[in-house]
């Protein structure tokens, strides 16, 4: 995942992860840190986008699942699982479970096609609408890599719970 900006061309640096063999990235002016503390504590009656609990340094943190997030079954975590927390200023105490990754890649912004909306990742409805996660998709060498607006993502899970909250 070497790649790396060509002379003379703006370049744009993501953070790299996987949820099965699809690879994710988010922009990494969004990102805080990338832990490999995987102990999640279940949230009781949360919606399936919702992993659980993480305590990262004395910091109780929510922690999203990339896989129910885009239609995929939930997974296990393995010694690959990786969290993705988020700056605070996209969502304080929030972070993200892929299943691998981690890796920091600078592409061309020639390679990046953004949609003018959001692209849906899976058929199943959060509030009657897809989930709008992917804002774009990034030409690589070997494969395509989804980007990811991890501040819709915020939005889409903060509405569920919204919406799962007793009147």
């Amino acid at each position: 995942m070497a790649e790396r900006p060509h002379d003379n061309s703006a370049a744009r640096a993501f953070c790299t992860f996987r949820a099965d063999a699809r690879l994710y990235g988010i922009d990494v002016s969004c990102l805080r840190e990338i832990s490999t503390n995987t102990a999640i504590t279940p949230v009781p009656r949360a919606p399936p986008g919702v992993r659980g609990l993480a305590n990262l340094r004395s910091r109780i943190v929510l922690i999203l699942d990339l896989r129910a997030l885009t239609g995929l079954v939930p997974a296990e975590c393995t010694p690959e699982s990786r969290l993705i927390i988020l700056k605070a200023t996209v969502a304080p105490d929030v972070g993200l479970l892929a299943d691998r990754g981690g890796d920091i890649l600078t592409v061309p912004e020639d390679r990046i096609v953004f949609a003018d909306a959001p692209l849906a990742c899976t058929d199943r409805p959060v509030a009657d609408e897809p989930l709008p996660l992917v804002r774009g998709v990034c030409k690589l060498e070997t494969e395509l890599m989804m980007i990811i607006d991890a501040t819709r993502l915020v939005r889409i899970v903060a509405r569920s719970l919204e919406d799962q909250a007793p009147a």
